[in-house]
């Protein structure tokens, strides 16, 4: 769910509608939704122990409308980029061990299309926005947790708290790759053109959601969550 499956198609479109330089001061604007982004998911899996999803989900929203303040105040795309890695990072670092097992969640079979419907809608809503508005909002709302709105408090109800936090931490983690994707789109695009600088930003993309997941991986490097492992509802039970 971090994967920049909305973003990317929004700057092409503005890449084409307006020109690299537009796209570029969209690229800011999904920077400063990256920040969104990383808060709702340290406040939702930091509040998820504590309050049902309905509770959960507000109060993780009012802690990203913060950051998306924090975030448009800042002017510029990388005072921005350092807050969302200062919150990522000091998040990722200091995530709580996990109290209890989480439940086995059935199949989503919905799920994807769910995926794509939203992200579907959040793309073609950002390039009205960014006509009406300009690119700067126009990328801020595609980067928007849309999806983590909805699959969060869903993984919250079906399988406890522990799941919940764990989808959160999931989501944290890949926002490291798109943000490393945005900040490269955002600095090639005009010297580079679009189909360079989009190559550049998936190349760096992949770089640090590897460098991010080995490092996770280190002895001493933060806290490990349980895995997830998801099972068809009418699927008989696993042997011993």
């Amino acid at each position: 769910m971090g994967a920049p499956t909305s973003t990317g198609p929004f700057l092409l479109l503005v890449c084409l509608e307006s020109g690299t330089a537009s796209a570029s001061r969209a690229a800011h604007g999904c920077v400063t939704g990256q920040l969104v982004v990383v808060c709702f998911c340290l406040a939702y899996g930091r509040l998820a122990h504590r309050f049902p999803p309905v509770g959960t989900l507000l109060g993780a929203l009012g802690i990203a409308a913060v950051g998306a303040v924090a975030g448009t105040l800042s002017g510029n795309v990388w005072l921005t980029a350092l807050l969302s890695v200062t919150v990522t990072v000091a998040g990722l670092l200091t995530w709580p061990p996990a109290t209890t097992r989480a439940r086995a969640l059935p199949d989503p079979s919905w799920e994807i299309l769910v995926r794509m419907t939203l992200a579907a809608l959040t793309v073609f809503c950002a390039a009205g926005v960014a006509r009406a508005a300009g690119p700067f909002l126009g990328g801020v709302l595609s980067s928007l947790p849309m999806l983590l709105m909805v699959m969060t408090p869903s993984a919250h109800r079906a399988g406890g708290a522990t799941a919940a936090a764990a989808v959160s931490r999931a989501a944290m983690t890949s926002a490291g790759g798109t943000l490393a994707f945005l900040l490269t789109v955002a600095a090639a695009l005009v010297p580079c053109g679009t189909a360079l600088a989009m190559l550049l930003g998936l190349a760096a993309m992949t770089l640090v959601d590897q460098l991010i997941r080995r490092g996770l991986h280190t002895p001493g490097c933060g806290r490990r969550m349980p895995v997830l492992r998801f099972r068809r509802s009418n699927a008989p039970p696993a042997g011993p």
